[in-house]
């Protein structure tokens, strides 16, 4: 596995706010769903421009993605366009390039009088430019909703390499992609421990275990192993106890373990197979996918197994169960006639199902951003594999990667 450095140790960022005495923000953004917002070229102050990774795109890129944000963009300020667009605010700047330095400036304005309302400066390397505009990003979300934004998110998948399939690792757009691991063998589930752990299923040693490594050093040691099957960990955001699937029973069932791989406690006893546990945001409850009743279909039980029960009853074939970060929907890939998996929702206690989207080819492995504002999820078609999101509510739906090779993603948390 290849070492992995964190993005944001790189740079070192600089904040400079000027408080708005005419423009009230919060009065702003109180009247929109998705706030109308322009985004202007970004000038350098030295002649030395940047050819790649431009900070106004890449604002103008983040906000329409995480949509909250109508943006308008535009090379040059244009009143008459922010106007007709609804945009009270826009966003110009300025960067400086020395050698392989940067510093970029970023102000947020207000469109009638043009004046400044807050500003905000960073600096550092030019191969960090993205991870600078990304907390610019998170900042003004922060300023704007309250809320934390999704732009320094990461996101693991799988990465299919003919008959291999590595565990990789990318921004939530799709960029800096790296492969957390380089073996000649099968390796699936990915999933994240906590913001520098990752677990994953890998056929190593010829079947399924369990192995935990370090995003930072890229140290990896197997964690859960036997004689038998270990797939799909998926860990408590709460106390870090895990949740996995294994057929040391003779066929699989759902298990639980403490962080040290200690502890280990089977909680399903049906005569079918039981897979695919995810944990609650809360940690009380696990959802995982049994084929008990006939099909798979998803199901809920308490953290120790208790009161096991059915969710969906729509569609044949219903598997890799993902709670929201704010425990009121669950995400699901769904089959109904014929072999194509859509992307549903259903309530906890199995009411409201909803069919989020539904694509030609197979829609699958549902997996939430950390504020719960969009859904991820692998769209298949003749072979070819990529990463889309899209509201819960079906709306915004946009293809992050055009690789063809993304499998199995797992969306951050915030930590």
């Amino acid at each position: 596995m290849k070492r992995f450095l964190l993005l944001l140790s790189g740079f070192v960022f600089v904040t400079n706010s000027f408080a708005a005495e005419k423009f009230n923000l919060e009065v702003y953004a109180s009247r929109f769903d998705s706030i109308p917002i322009g985004v202007v070229d970004f000038k350098s102050t030295n002649r030395l421009t940047i050819n790649e990774n431009i900070p106004w795109e890449i604002i103008a890129n983040n906000l329409d993605f995480c949509g909250k944000f109508n943006v308008v963009k535009s090379p040059t300020f244009d009143s008459a366009l922010f106007v007709s667009k609804d945009a009270g605010i826009y966003i110009d700047g300025e960067y400086t390039v020395t050698g392989s330095n940067i510093v970029i400036t970023c102000n947020l304005r207000d469109v009638a009088a043009r004046s400044l309302i807050i500003s905000k400066k960073y600096q550092g390397d030019l191969k960090y430019i993205r991870s600078m505009v990304h907390r610019y990003s998170n900042e003004l979300v922060e300023m704007l909703f309250g809320d934390r934004g999704i732009f320094e998110s990461r996101v693991l998948f799988v990465k299919v390499e003919g008959t291999r399939k590595n565990i990789a690792i990318m921004d939530f757009d799709g960029f800096n992609q790296l492969k957390l691991t380089n073996n000649n063998t099968v390796n699936i589930f990915p999933t994240f421990a906590d913001k520098s752990t990752v677990l994953w299923s890998s056929y190593q040693r010829g079947k399924p275990d369990i192995y935990k490594a370090s995003i930072k050093d890229g140290s990896s040691k197997i964690f859960i192993s036997g004689r038998t099957l270990q797939v799909s960990p998926n860990v408590s955001p709460i106390d870090g106890t895990v949740a996995y699937a294994s057929s040391q029973a003779g066929k699989l069932d759902v298990y639980t373990c403490n962080a040290d791989g200690a502890n280990v406690r089977r909680l399903t006893f049906s005569s079918g197979i039981d897979t695919s546990p995810g944990w609650s945001p809360n940690g009380y409850q696990i959802t995982f996918t049994s084929d008990r009743a006939g099909g798979p279909q998803i199901y809920v039980m308490d953290a120790d197994g208790a009161n096991q029960r059915r969710i969906t009853f729509e569609g044949r074939y219903n598997d890799s169960p993902a709670w929201s970060p704010k425990g009121d929907r669950i995400a699901y890939a769904s089959m109904a006639q014929g072999y194509r998996f859509n992307i549903w929702t259903v309530s906890p206690d199995g009411t409201n199902p909803k069919m989020v989207v539904s694509l030609p080819g197979s829609s699958e492995n549902p997996t939430w951003a950390p504020d719960g504002s969009l859904i991820a999820f692998t769209n298949t078609q003749n072979g070819k594999s990529d990463l889309y999101v899209v509201r819960p509510d079906g709306t915004r739906l946009r293809k992050v990667t055009s690789s063809g090779d993304v499998r199995m993603p797992n969306w951050d948390k915030f930590w």
